[in-house]
């Protein structure tokens, strides 16, 4: 097993406190030989996590040991494999099997046979029991250790920022939280990195990623949860942005002009606009689409779409099994029949979508609705009224053959989706693009508070190289 000085030697760079501690402590969860042994690695944004994970990936694969990386959504799984030059897989993909099981209709937990493999599992602060699991019903943090433990001598390296936004519908992460995972059963410690290395300090938009950070005081802080006392929800002092050549304010009038010059500079996928609600997405995304790339139809080849909802039918329907996931992107290659059933808009397409392994063309059937939709997919109330349509075209049927038919039907399982260049903060977690502009949208000082700031510096975090600030208050900018 690698020693710390061995890490140390890999990671080619000079070290902070707090990275040789994490250091060590990795080398100590590789060492051990307790069951269900669980490491967590806090850190903010800037403080190194990305060029650690990198460099005990290029270790440990020439020490041949096996190794699992994972993310909970396809853009995050990408940027994962990118930093450690290795192949990564979304959660879902790796631990759900299609099929026939016992874990719910057409889906199954999957085990694995790969003993003393080390799972390292990044934006974990996304992972917890509001996460979309198996057909939004199951407990995803829950899923991910039963599979992680289903082969002996494994070993699992959470990893995360609790400044993000925690999972949906939770108040905060518990795959960060060492107190939650010991209730799961697990042999689990943490370790911090709080120290901002030096070529992040040169950078302007981690500077004010920072500076957003330090607004949320100890309902972020790192440390032993067991003794962390929460702290309400009360106002914060107002976020206040420091401009650079990375970071501008821009507003209504300027961002046409920004678009156009980020779009030929990045490229088509390298772009996005983050909000705060799904109707403001969808104006930006009519944006994009009319005056970026001349699209006049709702939807039209070469669209990039976003799928907002699991979906285990299409894939297999074209090849190979497999989950296509929330959050991952499709691109539109064509567009045939469009049809109104059900109360519903449907359309036949011809889809591109890149599974992690390699781009598979798929004949799918796509939901029109969801794009203007004001939710994050289809209601749940309208998704049962669907099923219930669906099922009474059929004679009177027995439990089973329902079962079966909901599985089945293009209509009940059609692709739900949005648009895909410009997202809220939710959707874009996990991401990481070249340029990001962030829409303030309505906000007076009395609606800032913590979770106001988590939301902010989520998104200020999602832009790699530019920033731009979109109808940001004079209030919200001070000097550099």
């Amino acid at each position: 097993m690698p020693s710390p000085d061995a890490l140390l030697a890999a990671f080619g760079h000079e070290a902070t406190n707090g990275q040789r501690r994490a250091m060590e402590a990795i080398a100590r969860l590789l060492a051990t030989k307790q069951e269900r042994a669980t490491l967590v690695l806090r850190g903010y944004a800037g403080t190194g996590k990305t060029t650690l994970v990198g460099a005990l990936v290029r270790l440990l694969k020439t020490q041949r040991m096996p190794l699992v990386l994972l993310a909970p959504t396809g853009r995050a799984a990408k940027v994962l494999g990118g930093h450690a030059g290795s192949e990564a897989s979304t959660i879902h993909r790796r631990i759900y099997r299609v099929g026939e099981g016992e874990d719910g209709p057409g889906v199954s937990l999957a085990a694995h046979k790969e003993q003393g493999s080390l799972f390292i599992v990044d934006e974990a602060s996304m992972i917890g029991p509001g996460s979309e699991g198996a057909f939004g019903s199951r407990d995803l943090l829950r899923d991910l250790v039963a599979h992680v433990f289903s082969a002996p001598g494994c070993k699992l390296l959470l990893i995360g920022d609790p400044a993000q936004l925690p999972s949906v519908g939770s108040d905060h992460s518990p795959a960060l939280n060492v107190r939650d995972l010991r209730a799961l059963g697990l042999t689990a410690g943490g370790v911090d990195l709080t120290e901002v290395v030096r070529q992040a300090e040169a950078s302007g938009i981690l500077r004010n990623a920072t500076d957003l950070r330090e607004l949320l005081g100890g309902s972020v802080a790192l440390g032993a949860p067991e003794s962390r006392v929460p702290v309400p929800e009360e106002k914060v002092t107002l976020p206040r942005f420091k401009a650079y050549a990375v970071v501008q304010r821009i507003d209504g009038l300027e961002l046409q002009e920004a678009l156009e010059e980020a779009y030929a500079r990045d490229g088509d996928d390298e772009v996005c606009i983050i909000c705060r609600s799904n109707k403001r997405a969808y104006l930006y995304n009519q944006q994009v689409r009319v005056r970026i790339h001349g699209y006049e139809e709702e939807v039209s080849p070469g669209d990039r779409l976003m799928v907002v909802r699991n979906n285990y039918l299409w894939a297999g329907l074209n090849g190979k099994p497999s989950l296509i996931a929330n959050g991952e992107q499709v691109l539109v290659k064509r567009l045939h029949r469009t049809e109104d059933r059900f109360g519903l808009r449907f359309a036949d397409m011809t889809l591109a979508w890149w599974n992690g392994d390699e781009e598979r063309e798929l004949e799918a059937k796509v939901m029109l609705d969801t794009l203007a939709g004001e939710g994050p997919a289809l209601p749940q109330a309208r998704m049962q009224m669907l099923r219930r349509s669906v099922l009474g075209a059929h004679e009177p049927l027995t439990r089973a053959a329902q079962a079966r038919i909901l599985r089945e039907d293009p209509y009940a399982n059609a692709l739900q989706v949005k648009y895909a260049y410009a997202v809220t903060g939710h959707k874009a977690q996990g991401g990481q693009w070249r340029t990001v502009f962030v829409d303030q949208g309505y906000i007076t000082e009395e609606m800032i508070d913590r979770e106001y700031v988590r939301w902010l510096y989520t998104a200020v975090t999602r832009a790699s190289h530019r920033l731009g600030l979109l109808n940001f208050n004079q209030r919200f900018w001070g000097e550099e």
